[in-house]
C-alpha cells in the first residue's frame, strides 16, 4: 500500500502561491544580507572618519561628529571660556561650598581634547568599534575634555572647608579655668579624602553643564599617644600651682603671678609629627609682661667706629650685635620653670642683628694717619657758632671709601629748626640776611682747606661773593641748600675719615687716611683787576651838609689765582689753578639830600648852603 507521508512539505510548497514564495525568499536574503550591509556601512563610515570624530560624538553641548581636529579645537576653546566663567558647586556633608576656576587656574587643552574626540569609539578592534558605531546611530556619546588645574591651592582650601563644615578629629587638650585644670578628651572625626576629592574636582570642572560634586570624606582617629592627655593635665596642674620667675644675669626679673600663669597657659592638640598634647604660654600675655623690661635688657646692634684720641691717635671701637628678648623663647623658659622644683629659670637673652659696620671692614680701609687739617676762628657765643657746631657734629666720624664722592649737602640736607639749626646772618644775593643755618659757610671753608691741603680731588666748591679777612685769600668756600655745595672725591687707595673738633672761638676739621705720601704746595697770586667799591648815598634831612656819616665802609673787589701743586708718590706732579673773583662791597654813606650826586637815587637838585667865604657847592 502506498501512502503520502514524507511528501507533505513538498506538496505544501507546491500548493503555496508563487508570490508568497518569492517574498519569503527575498526576506530571507534581506535578513542574511543586512548584517553584511551594516558591517560594510560601518567599515565605509569608519574609513571616511579616520581623521574625524565619529557621528553623534558630543563635546559639551556641541555635536562634533564628522569634524576634523581644527574644527574640534575651535569648539574646545569656546567650551573653555564657558568652563572658566562658571564656579564649581560642591557639597560637603550637607553644606554648599564653591570653587572658582581662576582659583585653580583652570585650562582646557584644545589639541589634546580634539585628539581624544577623534579617537573616541575607534580603539578595541572591529567588533567593539562596530557595536559603538551601531549604538551611536540613535544615541549620542559624550567625550570629556582634557582639563588641567593647579592642585597647589587645594590643600589649603580643604583645610578651610574642614574647619568650617566638618567635625574634625580632636587629639585632646587641657582646659584651665579659674585656676582649675581639667582634661579635654580626644575624639574621632571626619576629614576630606584628599586624593579622591582632587579627582572629583577635576572631573567636575570638565563636565558641561556643571553638576554638583559631592566631596568624598573619610573618618579619622586623632593623633594622640595613649595617656597623652592625662600626662598633660598632670603637667598643667604643676605649672599653674604658683608664680613663676625668670632672672637675667644682671638680676632683673620677669615674674608671672599665679593668675597670670593660669591666664596664659594653653595647650596644642597632637599632630602626626608631635602625637602628644603640648603645653605653651599665650605670647600676647608674655609680650605684656616683657614690655617694661625691653628697654633695660635689649639693645640695638652697635656699629664699629673710628675714634680719635690724644695726639691724633686713631683706634677702632669694635661693633657688637644687638640683644633681644624673644617672647617664644621666654615662654618656653617659663614652661621649664613651671615643671622645675624651684619654679624659676634664667631669662633667655639672645643675640640679635649683627652690626652693619664691622671692625674688619674698618680695618680694611687702612685709615692710619692724619693727612690734612685746618682751623678757622670766630667770635664766641653767637647764633652762627651754634650752627657751625651743629654741622660739625653731623660730619664727625664720616668715612668716605676709596673712589667714593662725598657731598656735605647730601649728608646734612636742608638746614631746618627740626634738624637743630638756628637763624643767623648769611649772604643772599650779595646782602647779609638772617636765615636758618647762617654761619655754616665757615665750616665749609674749614673743611675745604683741610681737604685742599691733604691733596684730595675737590669736585665742587664756590668761594664767597665778598672776601672775609678771617679766611685765607682765594681759599674760602660757601655753603647753602641745595647749592652751593662742598664735595670731594676720595682718589686715594685708603678710606678718608672726617673728624671735627671745636671750642668757643674756633672750628677744626681733620682728615685721616693714607694718601701715599702726597705733598701739597700752594701759591696765591697778588691781587689783580682791582675794582673800587660803589657808593650808595642815603639821603637824610637831619644829616649836616658839612659832614657825611659812613654806615658801611665798603671794600674793593679783585681777582686772585690760587695754584695747588700735588706731588704724587713716585715723583709725578699735578698742578691745578683756580681763579677767584671777589666783588667790591658797597660803601654806604648817609648825606644831606643836597649832597646826592646827579643821577643817583634820591637826587633832588637842591643846592647846599654856601660855606662862609666860599661859593655854593654843586
Amino acid at each position: 500500500m502506498v501512502t503520502n507521508e514524507g511528501n507533505t512539505g513538498s506538496e505544501g510548497d507546491a500548493r503555496r502561491p508563487p508570490l508568497a514564495r518569492r517574498r519569503a525568499a527575498i526576506l530571507a536574503l534581506v535578513l542574511l544580507a543586512l548584517p553584511l550591509v551594516l558591517v560594510l556601512a560601518h567599515a565605509i563610515d569608519r574609513a571616511r572618519h579616520s581623521d574625524r570624530a565619529l557621528r553623534n560624538v558630543w563635546l559639551g553641548d556641541v555635536n562634533v561628529g564628522g569634524m576634523n581636529a581644527s574644527q574640534i579645537e575651535g569648539v574646545a576653546r569656546e567650551l573653555e571660556q564657558r568652563l572658566r566663567g562658571q564656579a564649581l558647586a560642591l557639597e560637603l556633608r550637607g553644606s554648599a561650598v564653591e570653587l572658582r576656576p581662576e582659583t585653580v587656574t583652570l585650562r582646557l587643552d584644545a589639541p589634546a581634547t580634539a585628539t581624544r574626540a577623534i579617537a573616541h569609539g575607534k580603539p578595541g578592534g572591529l567588533w567593539v568599534g562596530f557595536r559603538f558605531w551601531l549604538a551611536r546611530l540613535g544615541t549620542p556619546s559624550s567625550v570629556a575634555p582634557v582639563i588641567e588645574i593647579d592642585h597647589a591651592p587645594l590643600p589649603a582650601l580643604y583645610e578651610e572647608w574642614e574647619r568650617r563644615h566638618l567635625d574634625l578629629p580632636f587629639g585632646g587638650g587641657v582646659r584651665v579655668a579659674a585656676g582649675s585644670v581639667s582634661a579635654d578628651p580626644p575624639r574621632r572625626g571626619r576629614v576630606i579624602d584628599r586624593d579622591r576629592a582632587s579627582d572629583a574636582v577635576l572631573q567636575g570642572f570638565g563636565s558641561w553643564p556643571r553638576a554638583k560634586v559631592v566631596v568624598p570624606l573619610v573618618e579619622r582617629e586623632p593623633f594622640t599617644v595613649a595617656g597623652g592627655v592625662d600626662a598633660a593635665v598632670e603637667q598643667a596642674t604643676r605649672i599653674v600651682s604658683g608664680a613663676l620667675t625668670l632672672r637675667s644675669d644682671s638680676g632683673l626679673e620677669l615674674r608671672l603671678e599665679r593668675d597670670d600663669v593660669a591666664r596664659a597657659l594653653q595647650s596644642r592638640e597632637p599632630t602626626p609629627a608631635e602625637p602628644r598634647v603640648v603645653l605653651f604660654f599665650d605670647l600676647a600675655v608674655i609680650e605684656e609682661k616683657l614690655a617694661p623690661l625691653r628697654d633695660k635688657l635689649e639693645a640695638p646692634p652697635r656699629n664699629a667706629r673710628f675714634v680719635v684720641e690724644g695726639r691724633d691717635q686713631i683706634r677702632i671701637e669694635p661693633g657688637a650685635s644687638g640683644t633681644v628678648l624673644a617672647a617664644d623663647k621666654v615662654a618656653r623658659a617659663l614652661i621649664e620653670a613651671g615643671l622645675s622644683s624651684t619654679r624659676s629659670a634664667g631669662l633667655p637673652l639672645e643675640t640679635g642683628a649683627p652690626p652693619e659696620v664691622t671692625t674688619e671692614a674698618l680695618e680694611a680701609l687702612k685709615i692710619t694717619k692724619l693727612v690734612g687739617q685746618y682751623t678757622t676762628h670766630h667770635p664766641c657765643c653767637q647764633p652762627r657758632v651754634d650752627n657751625i657746631h651743629r654741622i660739625a657734629d653731623l660730619l664727625r666720624g664720616q668715612v668716605v671709601k676709596p673712589g667714593e664722592t662725598f657731598s656735605v649737602n647730601a649728608l646734612v640736607g636742608p638746614r631746618t629748626a627740626k634738624s637743630g639749626f638756628k637763624p643767623a646772618p648769611t649772604i643772599e644775593e650779595g646782602e647779609m640776611v638772617d636765615s636758618l643755618g647762617g654761619g655754616v659757610s665757615q665750616f665749609a671753608t674749614t673743611l675745604f682747606n683741610a681737604l685742599f691741603l691733604a691733596g684730595y680731588d675737590i669736585v665742587e666748591r664756590m668761594p664767597h661773593t665778598f672776601w672775609f679777612a678771617r679766611y685765607p685769600m682765594g681759599r674760602d668756600a660757601t655753603l647753602s641748600w641745595p647749592k652751593p655745595d662742598v664735595a670731594f672725591k676720595n682718589d686715594s687707595d685708603a678710606g678718608a675719615l672726617l673728624w671735627t673738633e671745636y671750642g668757643d672761638d674756633h672750628i677744626t676739621v681733620k682728615v685721616f687716611g693714607d694718601t701715599g705720601g702726597r705733598k701739597v704746595r700752594i701759591k696765591v697770586s697778588p691781587q689783580q683787576n682791582l675794582v673800587k667799591p660803589p657808593i650808595e648815598y642815603i639821603p637824610d634831612l637831619t644829616q649836616s651838609h658839612e659832614k657825611d656819616k659812613t654806615m658801611e665802609g665798603g671794600q674793593i673787589g679783585w681777582t686772585v689765582f690760587v695754584t695747588r701743586e700735588i706731588e704724587l708718590p713716585g715723583g709725578a706732579k699735578k698742578e691745578e689753578k683756580r681763579k677767584v673773583v671777589y666783588k667790591p662791597r658797597t660803601r654806604r654813606v648817609v648825606v644831606h639830600p643836597c649832597k646826592v650826586p646827579k643821577g643817583e637815587p634820591g637826587y633832588t637838585g637842591e643846592k647846599c648852603p654856601e660855606p662862609d667865604g666860599g661859593a655854593p657847592e654843586e
